[in-house]
């Protein structure tokens, strides 16, 4: 036993993404009074971060699940497969419609699948979109056909209405994944670190108090330099490792498609790895925000889709941050159905 979390199927493949984003659009010049910035430092949060706008719900009874079903619902009908055919659902969400029962039961019961199907919850942020995908890569390998893997968060509902250092880099996301049996070579590594579990954290949100006054509102924090150091640390190694593990030339990577925490951050990170900017997206949080677990199909969705839809691609997916969380994975696609971001119906 060599106490590593990697391993490759032959087995698993995408076969579509779809991407829907809260309908509500936020300017952060428009904005940023209401963060008693000055315009200086306006201008260097647009200008370093990134932060410009984001997408986050209308209606605010829209929850994570509701953007996953529509998402999910176009997935269904654009591959015209039938919900009867799907074998499991997997919800990774840290903002379900309740802390219990399991939302994605929900869901499978909301698109129609079979009870005889499999559905759960698994409750990750950043880096969940790649461990999501290990865990359906997983099941396929092991003998299921057809799974559908659900991302993402309404993040909008748990950040403070005033902190300048978090809220208005987050947008509210939820994306649907079809994962089939195929035949393509795929690479996984994954990690966590429980001793960083605070730098990016909601107190009081679940069953241990960590503050005397029970009344304080459920709201994320954030150690900033913390999440920096810990990104710069760990992500190079990171993607370093995988590439080692996989064997596969870095030149063969058409697309090295990360969470996009934000600008500053992916720009010391694509630095460091000395890769082009025609491989290395990195402005979806400038525009849709930072959709925490959806952010990588996300990125698909909204700048790599025709790509993605017509051509053979082999990618590098790297997931980051709370937790501390972080994984890894190398895998092709072959004409997969990704149509544009859609947005929220908050017609509800």
């Amino acid at each position: 036993m060599n106490g590593k979390a990697e391993f490759t199927f032959q087995k698993p493949i995408i076969t579509g993404i779809v991407t829907t984003v809260g309908a509500e659009l936020h300017r952060f010049a428009d904005e940023a009074s209401m963060f008693s910035l000055n315009d200086k430092e306006i201008q260097r949060l647009i200008q370093a971060v990134g932060i410009n706008e984001r997408r986050i719900i209308k209606n605010k009874a829209t929850t994570t699940a509701d953007l996953c079903v529509q998402s999910a619902t176009s997935l269904l009908s654009g591959l015209s497969v039938s919900p009867q055919s799907i074998d499991a659902l997997i919800l990774v969400t840290q903002s379900p419609d309740y802390a219990a029962p399991s939302t994605a039961i929900s869901i499978q019961h909301r698109l129609g699948l079979n009870v005889s199907s499999m559905a759960f919850d698994m409750r990750l942020g950043c880096s969940g979109f790649v461990y999501g995908l290990s865990v359906a890569y997983s099941l396929i390998e092991s003998g299921l056909e057809r799974i559908i893997l659900c991302v993402g968060d309404v993040a909008s509902r748990f950040v403070p209405p005033n902190d300048h250092s978090i809220t208005p880099i987050m947008g509210d996301a939820g994306c649907a994944i079809m994962i089939e049996k195929g035949k393509s070579t795929s690479h996984f590594q994954l990690y966590s670190d429980g001793s960083g579990e605070r730098a990016l954290y909601i107190p009081n949100s679940g069953l241990r108090n960590v503050s005397e006054d029970k009344d304080l509102p459920v709201l994320m924090k954030m150690d900033g330099p913390q999440v920096f150091n810990f990104t710069l640390q760990r992500v190079p190694q990171m993607i370093d490792s995988v590439i080692q593990y996989s064997k596969v030339q870095p030149d063969e990577i058409d697309y090295f498609v990360l969470h996009q925490p934000n600008k500053y951050i992916l720009n010391n990170i694509q630095k460091r790895m000395g890769v082009p900017d025609s491989k290395f997206p990195k402005t979806t949080q400038s525009v849709y925000g930072n959709q925490n677990s959806a952010s990588i199909p996300g990125t698909i969705s909204g700048f790599l889709n025709t790509a993605y839809e017509t051509g053979r691609i082999q990618s590098l997916f790297a997931g980051f941050g709370i937790g501390l969380s972080w994984g890894s994975c190398i895998l092709e696609t072959n004409k997969i159905f990704v149509p544009p971001v859609q947005f929220e119906d908050d017609q509800k």
